[in-house]
């Protein structure tokens, strides 16, 4: 009669110890020669350490299944067949050959879940090999296997393995193959002492044991002996992986070093996969240096053709996007040349980060393209954009937009009021015109493209700029009207080319201010007409003193009171040799608007100050002069040396002056004024009333004389309001003693009532006209009494 003996009791320690130094020693070995399939080159070579690492690791799978079914046999006379056993060994290093081969490229490269699957194939590789192996036992008796009790082995060990595989492919470094290959030995263990307990031994003394099985205790040497061999084996490999990866390890280290060093992203890869990389192009990928070895290098170029953008990184620098872990591919310039390292060919390519510079070169370009005040497009832009618009054909309109009186407005309230009416206006024209471009020129110029409708309507267009423009604005509590005329032109109708169309914007924009400001206006054939009348009159005026076309009238100034002569305001004239005698009004903004008004200025003052001089009587002299004076120039030493050139004393010259003098710089002007006056010359306030804050002025310097000007004259015996602002004048005049002149005094009412004022001087027709001969007989002399002229 059989009798049963169960493995659930205890089993020997010995050989349990046995089977769990073989799986320590199988984890060992096995995590440290994958190492070398990883890192090692060319297929036969990657072939070898393969079977080197599945030999030595299938052994001692084997070894430790041994020692298993030896805690089985133990006191049982136990004997194993070795063909059998043989077998189990074959089983054994087959599996493991399979899943290292699997599971080494995919530890490089990160492949979690392929490096798994091959940590499987070794899993399974215990549960085969015990499975076969259960079968080379020979005892007298018979051998049962729980198998549930071996399915739940092989299923640790199958797990073990795999995540043990897993945690080497996604922890890189010592760390993660410590962790790996602990898990792996404690699963391998796990498996074998199951596998132990699962076998149920019956004895039966009529079964006699093979004369060819071996004895347990020579199996049991024979297997420590294995057992033995492989850690020596497993010492001489892992001291061997040292000295390979140290052989040129100092070298290493400096290339390591030295590409540390470098700013430039180095990427060193062998058929575009990458090798290894420096510290820089880490940071830019954003991957540790461990993770990015093995992976091809395209996958981190983003672009259509990555293999293209590579290659032809060796002729020249390309310029490309890096895919990176931080969301937005990075702008890099990518270069690359093939280099020894380590005694192979390598392509080493540099990433350089250009995304600084081409926010640079992005800001250089809007800086050099836009207004920094208004954040609108500049004249750069503007003649691009146009030259665009007209090759692209189809009409175009072209409007000119000018603030009206912007510099007094920016004069009188200072810059940065001024820049906030320009940025009001920026923003309205871009508002009255949202389809249209839209361009600062620079001071309070603005241009605008329309296309299409804004081209086909033009002139609607051109009324709601002047409607949103012409409203006043509150800058800093003050209420400020400050509005614009606008002139335009269509092409190819008003012009074919962008000079052309550019110049009869201009022209309309002049007619509208012309016309009184604030208004629009379109382009017209007879505007070209007036450009180039105004052009000519440019040019003949810059000749005109040279040609010796200008001369002065004179125009009398008389007490209020007797009627006497006291002095004469001389007044420029000019006769062009074709046009005649050119109106004052008409020569004169030119003048100003082109400088030439500062050599003919110090032409009237010297020719002023030299007829002066040759007068029968010593009167007063009154010279005009220009704010354009005031800003070109030394006016002082010009007035100075006029004086001392025509030998007139300085006390018979009265310098007229408007408050546009004062406007552009205040400070500057007062002090050109006071060393005026310290000359000894007179200083009058010309046109008083008629601008914005004269008695600020009258305030900030002591005028010698306040002109009226004449409009307010001119309406004394029909406006209430312009007697009351005379009155006023004239008092005021008293209270801070400077004498009043008041301009065109035409009929004896309007003498009387200054008169009666107490107005210090009147000049007009009622006086004398203007002529060019100076006449001191008094307009109100008694009948008979005849006049002298100079």
């Amino acid at each position: 009669m059989a009798l049963s003996y169960l493995t659930s009791g205890p089993l020997d320690p010995a050989t349990l110890a046995f089977a769990f130094a073989s799986s320590v020693a199988a984890a060992i070995l096995l995590f440290s020669l994958m190492r070398r399939v990883e890192v090692v080159e060319g297929a036969g070579r990657k072939s070898l350490w393969v079977g080197v690492t599945a030999s030595a690791v299938g052994l001692l799978i084997w070894a430790a299944h041994v020692g298993g079914m030896l805690a089985v046999g133990a006191g049982l006379d136990a004997g194993f067949d070795l063909r059998i056993a043989g077998a189990a060994l074959v089983v054994a290093v087959v599996m493991v050959a399979c899943g290292v081969a699997l599971a080494a490229p995919n530890l490089s490269e990160n492949g979690v879940l392929n490096a798994a699957a091959g940590g499987a194939a070794v899993g399974a590789a215990l549960l085969l090999t015990h499975y076969v192996g259960v079968n080379a036992v020979r005892l007298p008796g018979r051998l049962d296997m729980f198998g549930t009790l071996f399915l739940v082995g092989g299923g640790v060990a199958v797990a073990a393995s795999a995540a043990a595989f897993a945690l080497a492919a996604t922890f890189r470094g010592l760390n993660g193959r410590m962790a790996a290959g602990a898990v792996f030995a404690v699963g391998a263990f796990a498996f074998h002492a199951l596998g132990a307990i699962a076998v149920d031994a019956t004895l039966d003394p009529r079964v006699a044991i093979p004369e060819v099985a071996v004895d347990h205790t020579e199996a049991l040497a024979a297997a420590a002996a294995a057992a033995s061999g492989l850690l020596l084996f497993a010492l001489f490999a892992i001291v061997l992986d040292w000295r390979l990866e140290n052989r040129s390890g100092s070298e290493v280290d400096r290339l390591q070093a030295l590409s540390d060093l470098s700013s430039e992203g180095l990427v060193v890869c062998d058929e575009l996969k990458i090798v290894d990389v420096n510290v820089a192009a880490a940071r830019l990928m954003g991957l540790d240096p461990t993770v990015l070895r093995r992976r091809a290098f395209r996958d981190f170029i983003d672009a259509p053709d990555p293999d293209r953008v590579l290659s032809a990184s060796l002729a020249k620098p390309q310029n490309a996007l890096l895919r990176t872990t931080g969301g937005e591919p990075l702008p890099v310039e990518v270069a690359s040349r093939d280099l020894q390292v380590l005694g192979r060919t390598r392509r080493v390519f540099t990433l350089r980060n250009v995304s600084e510079q081409r926010r640079s070169e992005t800001q250089i370009r809007h800086l050099a393209y836009h207004d920094p005040l208004t954040g609108l497009a500049n004249r750069a832009a503007f003649n691009e954009a146009l030259a665009g618009a007209l090759k692209r054909g189809g009409e175009v309109a072209l409007f000119c937009i000018d603030l009206d009186r912007f510099k007094e407005v920016n004069d009188v309230f200072g810059h940065s009021t001024g820049d906030e009416i320009l940025k009001t206006a920026a923003r309205r024209i871009v508002a009255a015109a949202p389809d249209a471009m839209v361009f600062r020129l620079g001071g309070d110029e603005f241009v605008a493209i329309g296309t299409g409708p804004d081209a086909g309507d033009a002139d609607k267009l051109a009324r709601r700029l002047t409607e949103r423009l012409n409203v006043e604005t509150v800058v800093g509590g003050t209420l400020i009207r400050c509005g614009a005329s606008v002139g335009f032109a269509v092409f190819p109708h008003h012009g074919s080319t962008i000079d052309a169309l550019f110049a009869n914007a201009d022209a309309a924009l002049y007619r509208a201010k012309a016309d009184g400001r604030g208004l629009a206006r379109g382009f017209e054939p007879d505007m070209d007409l007036a450009l180039r009348e105004r052009r000519v009159l440019q040019q003949d005026l810059a000749t005109a003193i040279s040609r010796n076309e200008m001369f002065l009238h004179w125009m009398p100034q008389a007490d209020t009171v007797s009627g006497e002569i006291r002095g004469f305001e001389a007044l420029l004239r000019w006769k062009h040799p074709v046009r005649g005698v050119v109106p004052p009004g008409v020569f004169i903004p030119v003048a100003e608007e082109t400088a030439a008004i500062v050599p003919i200025g110090e032409w009237v003052l010297r020719t002023a100050c030299a007829e002066a001089v040759r007068w029968m009587r010593p009167g007063k002299v009154a010279v005009n002069l220009s704010p354009i004076q005031f800003q070109h120039g030394d006016i002082v030493g010009l007035v100075h040396g006029i004086l001392l050139e025509t030998g007139l004393p300085a006390g018979r010259l009265e310098l007229e002056i408007t408050e546009g003098v004062l406007l552009h710089d205040l400070p500057g002007a007062l002090s050109t004024l006071r060393r005026l006056k310290a000359l000894g010359v007179q200083i009058a306030m010309d046109d008083f009333g008629t601008g914005y804050s004269s008695l600020s002025y009258l305030q900030a310097f002591p005028f010698d004389r306040i002109k009226i000007d004449a409009s307010f004259i001119r309406t004394l015996g029909s406006s209430p309001q312009a007697k009351a602002i005379v009155r006023a004048v004239v008092a005021l005049g008293a209270s801070l003693d400077m004498p009043i002149t008041a301009e065109g005094v035409e009929t004896h009412e309007q003498r009387s009532f200054l008169a009666e004022l107490q107005c210090d001087e009147i000049q007009g027709y009622l006086v004398g006209r203007p002529s060019p001969l100076v006449s001191f007989d008094s307009p109100f002399e008694r009948p008979g009494r005849t006049r002298r002229a100079s």
